[in-house]
Order: C-alpha cells, then structure tokens, then sequence
C-alpha cells in the first residue's frame, strides 16, 4: 500500500523514545539519505558510520578524517556522501566501495557541506568567517558573494530544488544568488519587533512545497515562502508566513528541520537535549521530546517519509517514533 496514504492517517510526528544507535564512536552529525533506508553518522574519531535504517544494523564504516566529522551530506541518488571535518577537509566518497573520489583542503574548519539536491558534480561549502563556496567538481570554484565585506559569518544552503542558493548574515541579511551564475535575484533584512536586526543561525528548505525557515538569534523561527521573496525581489519586505518560539523557556534553538512532508517543524533546544514539534499551518506546539537531563544537543534530522525523528546528544543517536497505542490506532 501506498506509504504516504498510510501516513495521511492518524498523527504525523514522533511522540516517545523508540532506542538508540550506538555507534562505537561520539556521534557528532547524522543525516538520512532521500529515501530513507540509510543513515550516515559523523563522528568525533574522523570515522562515518553508515546504518541500515530498516534493519538498525551498521551496513559500513568509512574511515573518513583524522579529525571530528563535523557535516555530511548525501548526493540525489545516493552513491556519494560528502563529509567535512575540522581539519578544515573536504571528501567525497564512494559509498558502496568506502573509497575517497576527491579531497578538497579549505583555510578554515567547514561548518557545512551540501551537495547540489538535483546534480552530483557540484557541493557547496560554508567555511568558518569566510564567505560560501561553490565547487563544481569537474571544473573551478566560485566564492559565494557577500552583502557586507566585512561580515563573514555567513550560512549558505541551496533551495529544495539547487536553483538558488540563499545566504544570511549576522546583520540579518539574506541574499537570494540564482546557481550557478551567483547573481543577486532577492534579499530581505529579517528584522526583530523595532528596526534592530538579529543574526541569521541558519536556513532550511522543506523537501516538499516552497516554504524554508530561518532560525535566527533572538530565539524565534521565521517560516516563509520562497515564492514570495522571489517576487519581492532586491530590498524587499516578505513578511514570514509562521513565527514559532518557546514563549515560557525563551529557549535558544541548536538545530531547525522540517518533517518530510513539510507539514511539521521540529526545533532542538541549544541547552539540554529537548525537542519542540510545531505544525506549520497553524503554528500550533503539538509535542514536547525529553531525552535525558543534563545532555546537550548537537544534531537532529527528520526522516524523509516516516514520522521518526533522530538526535544526537553524549555521543549516542536516538530515534522518536510514534507511540504503540497510535500505531494501534492505525490498524
């Protein structure tokens, strides 16, 4: 039966612990591939364990760097990983082979990496205080450009399609570059209650639909949809479709996702391991996940086409999944 229609069912988001992944090594960065069967953890020896998420079982290990893996990212169809680590490298991999195709050195340690979501040949790279690059792997680089010379603490990320690549900086500022010319096509200012502005943490696009958010320092996630930045074009004023916070705690936000249909938005607390759940369409907080007191987050990820949720924290992933009684529900 058809998966999706079964998820039209009953609620779409995870409500209790369901186990964890030990992984030998700290876990510091994990990431689902498309379809979900697999996931890649980074971890703190330079080592990428890649699990079978069907089975729960270690399908490889790639001895990937000497230093922590900080940020991994799958190709479209899966045969490649791309993993950087604080020894400010660069590699792609073979997944099925565990054998390195290409590594890249950068002046500082990578932030992020993420391969272009519709061509293989190209990955962009957010070093620390230095502006994105975009490398096509067959032929040169291109350095993202910037609003403000001298602001260099900039977040990058492709759009859910890789037609754009939308920067921010931590004067608020997002620019809208079209990929892979790196053109200016719109930017905005997110801007708190008054005229100040507040740094931009990070952008997320939803696999499905128009909408990213941003996760911005004043503790508050903005929703918008793409479409309409587009249109407001250069110095426009979109107005965010959701705002979402933890109006009790004013809890900062470590890491945002969206749910694999775009319908949920899960936000890790930055100071124990807590994970907030919000429906979208109304901006309603529909869960509240407690992993164990004292731990400190360091990663989440929603899998693309089950409502399971993976987070990592002291070393270990766990996975959320819908309670019994709901899947009893179901049935």
């Amino acid at each position: 039966m058809n998966l999706e229609l079964l998820e039209s069912f009953g609620q779409n988001y995870p409500e209790e612990f369901d186990g964890a992944l030990d992984c030998i090594s700290i876990a510091v960065t994990c990431l689902f591939n498309k379809r979900g069967t697999l996931l890649a953890v980074g971890c703190n020896d330079g080592r990428i364990v890649i699990w079978d998420f069907l089975t729960r079982g270690i399908a490889k290990i790639i001895s990937a760097h000497l230093h922590p893996v900080c940020s991994v990212s799958w190709s479209r169809n899966g045969h490649m990983l791309l993993s950087a680590s604080t020894d400010n490298s660069v590699a792609i991999w073979d997944v099925l082979q565990g054998e390195c195709r290409q590594r890249y050195r950068f002046p500082s340690p990578i932030l992020k990496v993420q391969f272009h979501p519709r061509n293989e040949k190209m990955f962009l790279v957010g070093p620390m205080k230095y502006a994105a690059v975009l490398v096509q792997i067959d032929g040169a680089h291109s350095i993202v450009p910037l609003d403000d010379e001298s602001d260099v603490n900039v977040v990058a990320s492709f759009d859910r399609r890789g037609l754009y690549i939308y920067t921010g900086n931590a004067k608020g500022k997002i620019l809208v570059l079209s990929c892979p010319d790196l053109n200016v096509f719109a930017s905005f200012r997110v801007t708190t209650g008054t005229s100040n502005t507040t740094a931009i943490k990070s952008i997320e696009f939803a696999r499905r639909g128009e909408c990213f958010l941003v996760n911005t320092a004043d503790r508050i996630i903005r929703v918008y949809e793409s479409g309409e930045v587009l249109a407001c074009g250069k110095e426009g004023e979109p107005e965010p479709i959701q705002k979402l916070q933890d109006l009790v705690n004013k809890t900062m936000w470590k890491k945002c996702v969206f749910s694999g249909d775009g319908e949920y938005i899960c936000a890790g607390s930055a100071r124990q391991h807590a994970l907030y759940i919000w429906e979208k369409s109304i901006g309603n907080l529909v869960k509240i996940l407690h992993g164990t007191k004292g731990e400190l987050l360091l990663d989440v990820v929603w899998h693309p086409v089950r409502p399971i949720i993976a987070s990592i924290s002291s070393g270990v992933v766990s996975i959320w999944e819908i309670g019994r009684a709901s899947c009893r529900e179901r049935v």
